[in-house]
């Protein structure tokens, strides 16, 4: 049974749980008003001789790649963010405080960098220094105008380097307002922004109403950061995680970089990405691997896992499988639903050659996930520095490893509530590549699979064959409980 092509049908149907980017949807047209922080407040904290906590280790890497690009005056635009509705006509100052309130909450929302001789520095805006400003843009007629707009307005005001890194847009009409909040990817990661759907529909209704809101549960990226680095600092060559990256890198060698299948990709060379958007399982079937996938003492996880594993090694023949899965480090509950980028990496291997079945490779893979998890806590760029593979890792950026993500949308606060707010996820990352990267997520309609790869018609056939051998896999799964493993060697 061949996976599901991405359709505008079934885009209605999950109303975008998936991270899309703003060409791949329609805003109605309406007037376009920009919301922005003041920027005095952030240029009289970027004049202080005081420094600031400085950046996490995962902001550190992104703005080295980012001034890499400026050096080379090859800037392109690497944004997430979220949109939603707002019923009615805009409360334009209950919106105001709505964000002044957002900003308030979270540090790293008041924090921007500064380069210098020594790297780069953070600076912070104290809370009762923000003010919020707004202007219209226009009004807009036409929704392909209006996407363009947009797309100039939000790439423009979100470089790493700005001040702040981060924009609200407003699309008001007479029955609702489309508001889109795109950040620089150094202020957030997957789980920020579907986290922040919720938060500001209940920000702007405080607002509205004239109802405090409490931030005492929220904690600070920016202490985040600090926690991690004095934890990192005690991580030397004899630390498990060291050893456990090193042996991954050796055994995996260049292999671990490359996708089972060809892509078309010439050495060396980096091209504009493709995607697609896979349907893999529907909800009653997603419901059925995951239980056969318990009853073999893993989890749904372990079971994408095992099916990764199962056909890369039918289409490779090797007998194990290595791939990077990045996973959360929100280890305190304050930092549960905090704005930042809390993801480390963990590297993912699994030994296929004394397997029969799918259920005799879910405890390899389960086994390994959970490892990965706890190896994902030590921040990738300490392990470089202790391997001095510092530069090789840096080279590759932003494609240090491909990875494999899951995320179960199922979770995130307020999201059976999406549709009525028609809210999604948004992603602008527009860098060239050679690699294939994918995202899962798993919501209430089933299983999706996005996967980012060269834009040739190669990787098209190429990965489309191999997600339609994953998805067959699972599909035997859900419906008999379990899958044979083919003959090694055999292809797509």
């Amino acid at each position: 049974m061949k996976a599901v092509p991405f359709t505008s049908h079934q885009g209605e149907l999950i109303k975008g749980m998936l991270m899309t980017t703003l060409s791949e949807y329609r805003v109605r047209p309406g007037r376009l008003r920009e919301w922005s922080l003041d920027e005095a407040p952030f240029r009289e904290a970027a004049s202080s001789a005081e420094r600031g906590a400085p950046p996490s280790y995962n902001q550190e890497w992104h703005l080295r790649f980012v001034t890499s690009l400026t050096a080379r005056d090859a800037w392109v635009p690497l944004w997430m963010g979220f949109r939603f509705d707002l019923a009615g006509p805009l409360d334009v100052e209950a919106f105001r405080e709505a964000l002044r309130t957002w900003v308030e909450r979270h540090e790293t929302l008041r924090t921007a960098f500064r380069a210098t001789g020594a790297g780069t520095e953070r600076f912070t805006v104290e809370p009762d220094a923000v003010s919020v400003r707004d202007v219209v843009v226009g009004d807009f007629a036409s929704d392909d105008d209006l996407r363009a707009c947009l797309e100039q307005r939000i790439d423009a005001a979100t470089g790493a380097f700005s001040l702040p890194s981060h924009v609200v847009e407003t699309v008001e009409r007479a029955d609702s307002t489309t508001v889109i909040v795109a950040l620089d990817h150094a202020h957030t990661d997957g789980s920020s922004v579907m986290t922040a759907v919720a938060e500001w529909q209940e920000l702007y209704a405080a607002a509205v109403a004239g109802r405090p809101v409490e931030h005492h549960d929220v904690g600070s990226y920016v202490d985040f950061g600090g926690v991690e680095r004095a934890a990192a600092r005690e991580v030397d060559a004899d630390h498990p995680a060291v050893g456990h990256w090193a042996r991954f890198i050796e055994a995996g060698g260049d292999r671990v970089l490359r996708f089972p299948l060809d892509l078309g990709v010439p050495d060396g060379e980096e091209l504009p990405h493709a995607k697609q958007d896979v349907l893999l399982l529907d909800a009653s079937e997603a419901d059925a691997v995951e239980e056969a996938c318990h009853d073999a003492g893993g989890g749904f996880l372990a079971g994408l896992l095992a099916a990764l594993a199962i056909v890369a090694h039918q289409v490779t023949g090797e007998p194990v499988y290595r791939t990077v899965m990045p996973s959360s480090t929100r280890t305190r509950r304050e930092w549960l639903s905090s704005m930042g980028w809390y993801i480390g990496v963990g590297p993912i291997e699994i030994d296929v050659r004394a397997a029969g079945s799918f259920l005799d490779v879910v405890p390899v893979a389960q086994r390994s996930a959970k490892t990965a998890l706890r190896l994902s806590r030590v921040p990738m760029p300490r392990i470089a520095e202790i391997l001095g593979i510092e530069r090789e890792l840096e080279r590759r950026m932003p494609e240090v490893f491909p990875f494999v993500s899951f995320a179960d949308m199922r979770v995130v606060p307020g999201v059976s509530r999406w549709p009525e707010w028609d809210a999604r996820p948004l992603v602008r990352i527009s860098t060239s590549g050679s690699k294939v990267n994918i995202w899962t997520h798993r919501t209430d309609e089933g299983f999706w699979l996005t996967a980012r790869y060269p834009a040739t018609e190669t990787a098209d056939v190429s990965v489309a064959g191999y997600v339609d051998r994953v998805r067959e896999v699972l599909h035997s799964v859900a419906k008999t409980g379990d899958h044979l493993l083919r003959t090694e060697g055999e292809t797509v």
